[in-house]
């Protein structure tokens, strides 16, 4: 064991001075190249890849064509993202060793990570014609499920949906049931009555949405893709909270052969929502969004959201926001599930109003099941911590923090490829250090959903 790793001290050191000479000796350069072709082998088996790249890109001109070292170069060129040098190896490779179920392998992947979809299922075929081993079978049957999802992505699609619901909510402004503000938390200890307004209100209500969308291809890499949202709520107790919601977004997504098979999406959303039919806040966001998917068909994403919010008839309570989200998701299968992380922060534009800004992290827990073939169901959990930014010290002497759980479950019926009805039930629950903004809701609805 020591003399082995002594071996390979050695062969590292003499790729050192590989990398690092510029004017060898004649006799000296045959030694320090095949020391270094030894040290290429190891640095592969290590699986140091950028190390190997740089090593084999130094020893390219003098052991091009030779298989062993185009093997070696290629899988370095393919593990760091050097898609083009990895596809001119293995093309050699396969050219004269087309026999080699590896070497038509590792060029199928590059023809994937480049984007190359027909060429890459052509060339995973064609080693599933060669009989690799079980384990090879299985990763090959994988990519070509995933060449498969990623040229259904690109093609042109529009979708429509309808929803219409009818509902109860328990505390439709999301408010505490207090009659007054407890005197311990106010600057001045004197009573402080909340107008009804302020106060939990539960009422009936009708909600409809329309969600429209369009996704079109723009190269073998690249799309873009816009969407239109507007939903509304009526309330029948009381119309202060009708609210509607208006939204539109673009964005455009591409693969960079830098970062392989992550898929990398911008976009801008304008968001406008009424209270009672009239104005109320403007958000526009800014968003920047990577998705990755495991071999294993775990989904990967992280995005990050830039937002103004506009209040219309309060300029002095716009904030600038910064959301930070990450989440882990199952493939779609007959039991799946979501794990989300968020982490945000709003802060005031007037720094008079920092009482109004916050940082917020919170976790999200899904799961959904198919139950037979026209029945789904879910469940939800998820937690938010809050932290405001300083005291309202028109009003209060404490800061304000709060922690809000919510869980939820639901079930939607199929009644045919285009129609389905659903059954959702919510509760909310949030404990702050002031009363004023603690809260119980419940919420449940009824709708019909057709999508085409």
């Amino acid at each position: 064991m020591a003399l082995n790793n002594m071996k390979h001290f050695w062969l590292l050191f003499t790729a050192v001075l590989v990398l690092n000479s510029h004017a060898p000796q004649a006799s000296e350069s045959s030694v320090q190249e095949t020391a270094g072709l030894e040290a290429l082998d190891v640095l592969i088996k290590r699986r140091q890849f950028p190390q190997a790249y740089v090593l084999a890109d130094r020893l390219a001109e003098d052991n091009e064509g030779e298989s062993s070292f185009d093997f070696q170069y290629g899988l370095a060129a393919l593990e760091t993202a050097h898609y083009d040098q990895a596809l001119f190896a293995f093309e050699r490779l396969v050219l004269i060793e087309g026999d080699q179920p590896r070497y038509r392998l590792e060029l199928a992947r590059t023809h994937f990570f480049l984007r190359n979809l027909e060429r890459a299922q052509i060339e995973f075929q064609r080693v599933l014609k060669q009989h690799p081993p079980k384990e090879v079978q299985q990763n090959v049957q994988g990519f070509l499920r995933k060449i498969v999802q990623l040229q259904r992505s690109v093609e042109p699609k529009f979708n429509a949906s309808f929803d219409m619901a009818a509902g109860f909510d328990s505390n439709i402004n999301s408010a505490t049931d207090e009659e007054f503000l407890p005197k311990d938390e106010l600057i001045f200890p004197v009573d402080i009555r909340l107008s009804s307004d302020s106060r939990e209100t539960e009422s009936g209500f009708i909600s409809s949405l329309v969600n429209l969308s369009y996704l079109s291809p723009l190269t073998n890499t690249s799309s873009y893709d816009v969407r239109l949202v507007g939903s509304s709520r009526i309330n029948s107790e009381v119309d202060t909270y009708d609210l509607t919601t208006l939204l539109a977004e673009a964005g455009f997504s591409f693969y960079s052969r830098y970062t392989g098979p992550i898929k990398w999406r911008g976009a801008g959303r304008y968001q406008n929502v009424q209270l009672k039919g009239e104005e109320f806040l403007n958000i526009s966001t800014g968003l920047l969004q990577a998705f990755y998917q495991h071999g294993s068909g775990i989904h990967f994403s992280a995005g990050l959201n830039l937002g103004l919010f506009s209040y219309v008839q309060n300029q002095d309570g716009d904030l600038n926001q910064v959301v930070i989200n990450v989440s882990m998701a199952s493939a779609p299968q007959k039991h799946n599930w979501v794990v989300a992380l968020q982490y945000g922060q709003d802060e005031a534009e007037e720094s008079i109003n920092d009482y109004s800004g916050r940082s917020y992290q919170g976790l999200t827990l899904q799961s959904s099941h198919l139950w037979g073939k026209s029945r789904s169901y879910y469940f939800l959990l998820g937690i938010m911590e809050t932290e405001y930014d300083d005291i309202n010290r028109a009003l209060y002497s404490e800061l304000r923090e709060d922690t809000t759980v919510n869980a939820g479950f639901g079930w939607r019926v199929s009644l045919d490829r285009h129609l389905s009805i659903r059954n959702d039930y919510s509760w909310n629950n949030a404990d702050s250090t002031l009363q004023a903004n603690s809260y119980d809701r419940f919420k449940t609805e009824l709708g019909v959903s057709y999508s085409f």
